[in-house]
C-alpha cells in the first residue's frame, strides 16, 4: 500500500513538480531521455517528495547515490558467472492482472510499474527483462536490504559466533537499561520484538517513531531536534511482549545489523561483504546508504544490479548455500522457528493468495509457505520470491505510481514457481 506523502500536498507542491506531472511519459517509455530531462529530474528531486511514486523516484532508486551518502560492499572475488538458458514458455506464460490476462513478458514490459525482472531456474536465467533500467545499473532494493543483513547474521550463527536465543544487549551492550533488553535476537529477527516503532505508523507522520528513527539516518526531512539513531533506538517502547506478534519494525533490522557489526568488529557494510558479496560471486559492487555520520541505514539502503540479487537468492537454493550458511539454516526458516500470523494477516493474506496463503514469518522474510517458499518485499514494489524445492529465484525491482499503484509480480511470482515449468 502506498505510503501517505510525507507532508499535506500544498505544502510542497512546487511548480516544477506540477510541470512533471504534465510532461508526456513517452520520453521515458521510448528511453529518449536527454541531458535536459536528467537535469530536471534530478532537481526536482526533495526529501519531502523523493519517494512519490512516478517519475522522479525512478530516478532516484537508480540514482541513490547521487542523493544520498553511501559506503560500498566491495565485490572483491571472482565473478561466479550465471548461464543463460532462456526458456519461452517463461515469458510466454500467461498471467492475470488489474489490466487483464497477457503473458509474463507483455506484462512486464507495458506495465509502468516494473523496473526489471529476472527469473533463475535450476542456476540459469531463464528470463530477464529490463522494461525501465539497464542490467548494468543499480537500483535500490529498499527492504530486500533487510534479508542480506539478516543473512549475515545467519552465518554468524552458523559460525558459533552468535546465539539466537540470547538477548540483544550481549552484543549490543548500549541496550542495556532500555526496553530492548531481554529480548531474543530470535524475536528481534523474526519481527516480533514488541517494540512499538511500527513501519505502519506512518513515515510521513512527523511525529511517528519510524519518521524519527529514519529522520536520524537523513532519510527524511528534517523536521524534529537532531538525535543520534542509537539514541533514537535506547528511547523506544515496548508494547507487546517479544514473541507475541508478528509487526513490521524496520528498527528491528537496525539491531541485528549492529549485532552483525560489534561480533565482526567491522562496519556493516565490511560485514556484508565479507559475510555474504564475496561469496555470492556478484557481479559488480553494491551501495549501502549512510547518514552523514556514518550510520548505514541498515532497514533499507543497498542499491544492486538485479543479477547479484538473483545471486544472493541463490544462498537458499545451493546445496552448498555458496559458502554462506550451511544448507542446515533452511529449516531454521521453518514454522517451529518463525511467528505465525495472526486472524487479521492472514485473512489479508489470503485476499492475495486465495487457499495458498503464506504460513509464517522468520529471519525478516516477509512470507514464508508450508512448502519453503520465500519473500521479501521492498517499498515501491521491490521484491525477491525464492523456492528452495523448485530451485527458482525470481527477483524484481518497480517504481510505484503516483497513486500508489504497486506491481503485480509477488502472486505471479508464487504462481510461476509452482507451474509444471520448473518440476523437478
Amino acid at each position: 500500500m502506498k505510503k501517505p506523502n510525507r507532508f499535506p500536498a500544498a505544502i510542497y507542491f512546487s511548480l516544477g513538480t506540477v510541470i512533471l506531472l504534465l510532461v508526456s511519459n513517452s520520453v521515458l517509455a521510448q528511453n529518449q531521455s536527454s541531458l535536459e530531462d536528467m537535469r530536471e529530474l534530478y532537481q526536482m528531486h526533495t526529501p519531502e517528495n523523493f519517494d512519490d511514486g512516478g517519475l522522479i523516484s525512478r530516478y532516484v532508486w537508480k540514482n541513490f547515490a547521487s542523493f544520498y551518502p553511501h559506503a560500498t560492499i566491495a565485490r572483491t572475488s571472482a565473478l561466479r558467472p550465471l548461464k543463460v538458458a532462456t526458456n519461452n514458455a517463461v515469458a510466454s506464460f500467461q498471467v492475470t492482472t488489474e489490466s487483464g490476462v497477457s503473458s509474463l513478458h507483455d506484462y512486464v514490459n507495458s506495465s509502468p510499474l516494473v523496473d526489471g525482472l529476472i527469473v533463475v531456474a535450476g542456476g540459469n536465467v531463464v528470463y530477464e527483462s529490463y522494461p525501465a533500467m539497464e542490467p548494468f545499473e543499480r537500483h535500490l532494493g529498499w527492504s530486500i536490504t533487510k534479508v542480506i543483513v539478516s543473512t549475515a547474521l545467519a552465518a554468524l550463527e552458523n559460525q558459533g559466533k552468535v546465539d539466537m536465543n540470547m538477548p540483544a544487549e550481549i552484543y549490543v551492550p548500549e541496550l542495556n537499561g532500555s526496553q530492548w533488553q531481554g529480548i531474543s535476537l530470535r524475536n528481534i529477527a523474526n519481527m516480533a520484538s514488541g517494540i512499538s516503532c511500527l513501519d505502519s505508523d506512518g513515515y510521513q507522520n512527523t511525529e511517528s517513531c519510524i519518521y524519527r528513527y529514519e529522520e536520524s539516518l537523513g532519510l527524511t526531512a528534517p523536521v524534529n531536534p537532531p538525535t543520534a539513531t542509537l539514541e533514537n533506538l535506547t528511547n523506544m517502547r515496548r508494547h507487546l511482549p517479544a514473541g507475541e506478534k508478528y509487526e513490521y519494525v524496520s528498527a528491528n533490522t537496525f539491531v541485528i545489523g549492529l549485532v552483525v557489526a560489534n561480533v565482526t568488529g567491522q562496519p556493516l557494510w565490511l560485514a556484508l561483504q565479507d559475510l555474504v558479496w564475496n561469496k555470492i560471486g556478484a557481479e559488480a559492487d553494491a551501495l549501502m546508504m549512510i547518514s552523514p555520520d556514518g550510520t548505514p541505514a541498515t532497514h533499507g539502503g543497498i542499491s544492486a544490479r538485479l543479477r547479484d540479487i538473483a545471486r544472493f537468492g541463490q544462498i537458499f537454493t545451493s546445496d552448498s548455500g555458496l559458502g554462506v550458511i550451511d544448507r542446515n539454516y533452511l529449516p531454521d526458516l521453518g514454522l517451529d522457528k518463525g511467528v505465525t500470523f495472526d486472524t487479521d494477516q492472514r485473512e489479508a493474506l489470503e485476499q492475495i493468495f486465495p487457499s495458498d496463503a503464506p504460513s509464517h514469518a522468520a529471519w525478516q522474510w516477509d512470507m514464508i509457505w508450508p512448502d519453503g517458499a520465500m519473500f521479501k518485499g521492498g517499498y515501491s514494489g521491490q521484491g525477491i520470491f525464492v523456492d528452495p524445492n523448485q530451485d527458482v529465484v525470481i527477483a524484481w525491482y518497480g517504481t510505484d505510481s503516483i497513486e500508489g499503484e504497486q506491481n503485480s509480480l509477488l502472486p505471479i511470482s508464487r504462481r510461476l514457481a509452482e507451474s509444471i515449468l520448473f518440476e523437478n
